[in-house]
């Protein structure tokens, strides 16, 4: 039983009684006033933004990767005119049986994620499957198709680079890399890909002199070839290759 009438910041009960403005216009009005990722779906999943006739109770689920997706768009707007980083950037995190890399290099906005799924983790659970390759993408002027392969993940960790990127006044080629090991044994949300990609840029930084370089020190660490990485991915598909590569 509520002993008092619960309270509502300002800013919510602005978007709650504007029945004219449309669900992603709130999410943005939000985000930039400081309302966090899990403030926005809490509303957006209890049906309370966007037009009259449009509001109702929406899946947590689908919820998340529609804020994800939203305010993405939105920071991908503000950075996309934005100065280049200068250099090669590599970024490593890892959580719960998850392993991210993140690897800034100069250039337009453009945005990869590459996900592996080893045999016998909860994305690829027959122990003698071999490892699974995902991939998504988009150029700079975002996507305007479905995330085929990579869901929810890639609206997670495409927000967590841009957020980074804004806050630099920075524009950059990303390219995600995500290993899922077999420790990762049961599913927790996509809050975790966000919250990673997020923590690695504030570890520490390592540098390669190209993306190339940046790729191949990064595969050093995968269980799979940089050959089998150029298969999969559109932005490593260019890079040179010797034989060393199909080890």
């Amino acid at each position: 039983r509520l002993a008092e009438n619960p309270h509502v910041p300002k800013l919510v009960q602005k978007t709650l009684e504007d029945d004219d403005w449309n669900a992603e216009g709130a999410m943005t009005y939000l985000y930039r006033r400081g309302f966090d990722v899990y403030d926005i779906n809490t509303i957006l999943s209890a049906g309370a933004l966007g037009q009259t006739e449009q509001r109702r109770l929406v899946p947590t689920r689908w919820s998340i990767t529609a804020v994800d997706d939203t305010l993405g768009q939105y920071l991908r707007g503000q950075v996309k005119h934005a100065e280049s980083v200068d250099g090669v950037e590599i970024y490593r995190n890892e959580f719960i049986g998850n392993a991210f890399w993140v690897i800034l290099a100069p250039g337009r906005w453009e945005f990869e994620l590459i996900e592996l799924k080893a045999p016998g983790s909860v994305w690829n659970p027959d122990p003698e499957a071999g490892m699974y390759l995902a991939a998504d993408r988009e150029g700079y002027e975002g996507r305007t198709g479905y995330v085929n392969e990579t869901a929810g993940a890639y609206h997670a960790s495409r927000l967590g680079v841009l957020e980074h990127l804004q806050e630099r006044g920075r524009q950059a080629k990303a390219l995600v890399i995500r290993h899922v090991s077999d420790d990762y044994w049961g599913p927790v949300g996509v809050w975790q890909i966000r919250e990673s990609i997020r923590h690695a840029f504030e570890g520490e930084m390592a540098d390669a002199e190209t993306f190339g370089d940046a790729v191949r020190d990064v595969t050093e660490y995968l269980p799979v070839s940089l050959a089998d990485l150029r298969r999969k991915s559109t932005m490593a598909a260019g890079l040179q290759t010797d034989i060393f590569d199909f080890a």
